[in-house]
């Protein structure tokens, strides 16, 4: 499995500058790629391979006496980037790629060489010498690849992107059903399990947005290009970096939580795109970031030899999750109360326990003993409705 080690870089005033120039040459060499790439496409009316793109800018770096300070794996690099940016958009994964401006280009990668890492005099770079760096965990694996990104409140980091073995954990089929927890994601709660507990959310980009809004106002009314909307900008997007490490600090510890006393997590898949069309909600829903947790979560997972099982949504919020009768409620209707068998818990609880019961259902224990479920795919609600209702035995709400 691939891992990400981010460490802290302090480098001298003269190795920011050379960085800062190396990232402008590239950012350059970027944007002229793209511009053959237009080209060529316009004239034979074919993508140019990743290999034709590498060559093209090892031939810029022989004929730029500039860019022959730099590394050549991190040159081949920027034909990696631009080909990658055209397939996605071939591929309809992304736009189509744009011109880089060079305060938008950031970072510069190291793909095998030029690069190493020396606990005691720091990170050695290729046409920079050391670099001083914080190592505040060891790097675990083997080194595959190394980035250096400039952030937004002008700090400079290393992400080592590392290979090491899966940790093998209980398979499924051993893990009794006390350590599988089921979750329901919302907004009232960030997190609500099948225990009753939950995890409240901090509401990081509500608590900030105030000031936000006022650096925001402040930007707007001065000059382009002048001094004073280049700093407020810069501060603008310090506040919104704050705002991210805050987010992601939340929910790498509440994933590692849940992890460390559990060993499966059950998640309903969520068509996050279809939610954020609710303009009432969408700033709070792209606040929680519930994408982001979920794949902290199945990174958290693989690394810990534990398990994430996803369920369909479909279903989640409306039916019981003891007799799986339909009891139809409100977005504002946080209570459950299901007339057939008379549970009355609240909305999100139900939900939670709902979801965990498709996930044992996926995912069978020895616990419940043998079940005509085991050896096929996770059941949908959709289709338990429909069975219901065929055989006449749907309860009504009355």
């Amino acid at each position: 499995m691939l891992s990400a080690f981010r460490y802290r870089l302090y480098p001298k005033t003269d190795q920011e500058k050379r960085l800062n120039r190396s990232l402008i040459l590239l950012c350059g060499l970027y944007n002229d790629l793209k511009a053959e790439e237009m080209r060529r496409y316009r004239k034979d009316h074919k993508s140019t391979p990743k290999t034709m793109f590498r060559t093209f800018a090892l031939n810029a770096r022989k004929h730029d006496e500039r860019l022959r300070d730099i590394h050549s794996q991190v040159v081949q690099n920027v034909g990696d980037r631009i080909h990658r940016s055209f397939r996605n958009f071939f591929e309809g994964r992304a736009r189509f790629p744009k011109w880089k401006k060079p305060n938008r280009y950031n970072s510069l990668t190291f793909t095998q060489f030029g690069f190493r890492l020396n606990p005691e005099k720091g990170l050695l770079l290729f046409g920079l010498g050391y670099v001083r760096i914080f190592v505040h965990r060891p790097l675990l694996g083997r080194v595959k690849q190394l980035t250096i990104k400039h952030e937004a409140d002008d700090k400079w980091c290393a992400i080592f992107i590392t290979e090491r073995d899966e940790p093998t954990g209980r398979p499924l089929t051993e893990i009794p059903i006390t350590k599988i927890r089921g979750a329901d994601m919302g907004l009232s709660s960030f997190v609500t399990f099948d225990d009753s507990t939950s995890a409240e959310y901090p509401e990081f980009l509500r608590r900030s947005e105030g000031k936000i809004a006022r650096l925001q106002r402040h930007f707007m009314r001065k000059h382009k290009g002048s001094r004073r909307r280049r700093e407020l900008g810069r501060r603008l997007a310090r506040l919104h970096l704050h705002v991210g490490h805050q987010r992601e600090d939340f929910q790498n510890k509440l994933v590692h939580r849940i992890f460390s006393e559990n060993d499966v997590l059950v998640l309903e898949k969520l068509h996050i795109s279809g939610m954020l069309r609710n303009h009432l909600l969408a700033k709070s829903i792209s606040d929680a970031s519930w994408n982001s947790f979920a794949k902290k979560a199945s990174f958290k997972a693989k690394s810990m030899g534990k398990h994430l099982i996803f369920v369909d949504s479909w279903g989640t919020t409306q039916l019981c999750h003891n007799c799986l009768g339909w009891v139809p409620k409100a977005l504002g209707e946080r209570k459950h109360r299901c007339l057939s068998c008379g549970i009355d818990v609240p909305r999100d609880e139900n939900s939670a326990l709902l979801i965990k019961r498709l996930g044992i259902l996926r995912s069978p224990t020895p616990d419940r003993g043998p079940s005509p479920a085991e050896q096929r795919p996770l059941p949908s609600l959709r289709e338990v409705v429909s069975q219901r209702r065929e055989a006449g035995s749907l309860p009504t709400q009355g």
